[in-house]
């Protein structure tokens, strides 16, 4: 049903950190049943203004309100027991427990007052999971899981609290279509139950198909707040950024040219069992290499093999004409390989740890003398990338996990860009950023191909990997399929490839079952 009623409203919400104006005098309101987009770019203060809402930051100034009374949050317990639930993009899980016991954390099923009560939590499990329609084994150990099984999990434990007021913070940015589908009918079934939704998210298609409202935030500042029928995507993107903004700018540049180009990376019959199978390319110097593909496709399992996370069965692996042997991480950062994963959160980043840190962590030993740090040279080698990627705030000195997710990204792309690598892997670069922020990393890449860095690019956005590539290689069920020149494909003709395969293989597994 849609609302009239007022469920939320935060006035004047003010909240400073040193030499930051995190957020503005900020005014939000929500309805019951409504969807209100919040938008901004990363650093605008939407995490900012979600973090006091549910009581992990305290105010400067402002008053939140919650049916009519005013309520000063104390912590998350607190607002989770008023009615309020969220789902932050950074998952709070913890990695040892299984999906029940993450779902029920703080709220577990008792025997007695020392006896966890699993069987009571498993089967609460199956039920919430079976009523959203969302395949999760309760009693598998949740570290084991992919990202996107985590962030279901992470959407069950907020569902499973039947909040007035849900939280969702990027979502779908792990999801499948299918299950970002899903996630939408548990958007709409809250809607139909009155309680209200507070939708963050980069992905502007979404919020145009889900959205009621759409607040604008810009460094820390309410610049619109209007129904979603007022907008257009050219009007959000200046309501952001302040100013036009090409979205998806193509290299004008096709895959032949690298005909002549030296070999930079050159990938023979690499398997990983039950993973992926006689994988065969090659990557050029200066060259933008896309990986496309389905969810399950083996594409992070190949790259992660490259740069040592895991073990390829077979293959060889050769880089500037000479064979090389990945045995770890070190041995693929001898050669010149670099990763910046898919999860900057799980994978990329030591959250509590400051920025200056993070960036130096895998070339300190650069920075030593006599076994003694010179931290001198570090501060200034750090500056120099922090300037250089344009990280904000600009202190070496801040601790990771207050950033903003976009400037964390750039955080690890500093990060492995300090190694000065050969060939630089990119997984999902810009999952979870804003338009400006993404076009600033697009750029990036170009500049470091143009450079002579050698590019492996995967992304889940096709028209993303379209742009930005000299020549795609798309892959399904951990088979190449084929490698194209850019100026050959668009996206019908890689899905067409991809659901082709499949349809293969289900008449091949047909056959077979028959015979």
């Amino acid at each position: 049903m849609e609302g009239n009623g007022s469920l939320l409203d935060m006035r004047a919400i003010s909240k400073y950190f040193p030499g930051v104006k995190a957020l503005e005098k900020v005014d939000f309101s929500l309805k019951t049943g409504e969807v209100h987009a919040l938008i901004g770019e990363n650093g605008a203060g939407k995490s900012t203004l979600i973090k006091v809402l549910t009581g992990i930051l305290k105010k400067d100034a402002g008053e939140i309100w919650i049916d009519g009374m005013s309520v000063d949050v104390r912590d998350p317990f607190h607002a989770r027991k008023i009615g309020v639930s969220v789902i932050f993009q950074e998952l709070s899980q913890i990695p040892t427990l299984t999906v029940a016991e993450n779902i029920f954390l703080g709220q577990e099923h008792l025997k007695s007052s020392y006896f966890l009560d699993r069987n009571s939590m498993f089967e609460k499990t199956r039920t919430l999971t079976k009523e959203y329609g969302i395949d999760l084994e309760p009693q598998a150990v949740i570290g084991d899981l992919s990202p996107a099984k985590r962030q279901l999990a992470e959407i069950m434990k907020a569902v499973s609290q039947r909040p007035r007021i849900l939280v969702m913070d990027e979502p779908s940015s792990s999801l499948t279509a299918a299950e970002t589908e899903k996630l939408f009918e548990i958007i709409a079934n809250f809607k139909q139950q009155g309680s209200g939704i507070i939708y963050v998210s980069h992905r502007m298609d979404e919020i145009f198909r889900i959205a009621d409202r759409v607040a604008v935030l810009r460094d820390g500042r309410l610049i619109d707040d209007c129904p979603i029928g007022d907008l257009n995507m050219d009007k959000v993107v200046r309501l952001m950024v302040g100013r036009e903004v090409e979205i998806y700018q193509g290299i004008e540049s096709e895959g032949s040219r690298f005909g002549e180009s030296p070999v930079r990376l050159e990938v023979q019959n690499l398997s990983r069992k039950g993973v992926f199978s006689d994988i065969s390319f090659v990557l050029h110097e200066g060259e933008i290499l896309g990986l496309a593909g389905l969810v399950g496709s083996g594409r992070s399992e190949l790259v992660n093999c490259l740069f040592g996370v895991d073990r390829a069965d077979s293959g060889h692996i050769v880089v500037d004409e000479q064979e090389i042997f990945i045995h770890s991480v070190r041995d693929a950062l001898k050669h010149g390989i670099a990763l910046l994963p898919e999860s900057r959160h799980l994978q990329g980043l030591i959250l509590r740890h400051t920025i200056e840190r993070n960036i130096v962590l895998p070339i300190l030993r650069s920075f030593t003398a006599m076994g003694m740090v010179q931290y001198q040279k570090v501060s200034q080698f750090v500056r120099e990338k922090i300037e250089e990627l344009d990280i904000k705030p600009p202190f070496p000195q801040m601790v990771v996990e207050n950033l903003s997710g976009g400037n964390q990204q750039k955080v690890v792309i500093a990060k492995w860009l300090a190694t000065q690598p050969k060939v630089l892997i990119v997984d999902e670069p810009t999952a979870g950023i804003d338009v400006h922020t993404k076009s600033e990393i697009h750029k990036l890449i170009k500049r470091l191909a143009q450079k002579g860095v050698s590019i492996l690019m995967i992304s889940s956005e096709l028209p993303e990997l379209i742009s930005h590539s000299d020549r795609i290689m798309v892959m399904n069920k951990g088979r190449n399929l084929g490698i194209f020149n850019h100026q050959d494909l668009d996206q019908e003709k890689i899905m067409a490839l991809i659901m082709n395969d499949i349809m293969t293989r289900r008449r091949e597994m047909g056959a077979t079952n028959h015979v």
